[in-house]
């Protein structure tokens, strides 16, 4: 861990708000590709309208789902390099469980946040992961 930043309690807080933020914009981001109309084609099976020679609509209408569902995918990988770049561990996007690097008592923990707490309130010993977590 000695080329990971390091955070104290307050300067990890402070970018809480920031975190929530780029976390919005995946959550966005992936609801529009998911929930897009191209996704329901697929799923109800109307594949089969596309025509052998690729001279359908469909074709062409999956063809920009691939392309807008490549973009996404850069998109989120940038605001992923972004946190990262930030010195924030993001374990799970889903609930936003992230770890920040930190020193307590002389050895290394994370202080640690998921998206359902307004400011983080645990921390765990870095061998200890999300079980081992203490209030502070």
């Amino acid at each position: 861990m000695s080329d990971q930043q390091y955070f104290s309690l307050a300067k990890a807080n402070e970018l809480i708000p920031w975190l929530k933020d780029k976390l919005e914009e995946i959550y966005a981001l992936a609801f529009n590709v998911t929930s897009d109309s191209g996704s329901s084609i697929l799923k109800r099976g109307l594949t089969s309208k596309i025509h052998t020679n690729g001279t359908s609509k469909y074709v062409d209408h999956l063809s920009g789902l691939q392309k807008n569902k490549e973009k996404v995918e850069k998109e989120i990988e940038g605001i992923l390099g972004d946190i990262k770049e930030k010195g924030i561990i993001l374990r799970n996007i889903e609930n936003g469980l992230s770890d920040f690097p930190s020193v307590k008592e002389g050895e290394d923990i994370f202080y640690c946040w998921t998206a359902e707490e307004t400011q983080i309130q645990y921390w765990h010993y870095r061998y200890e992961g999300y079980s081992g977590r203490k209030p502070i």
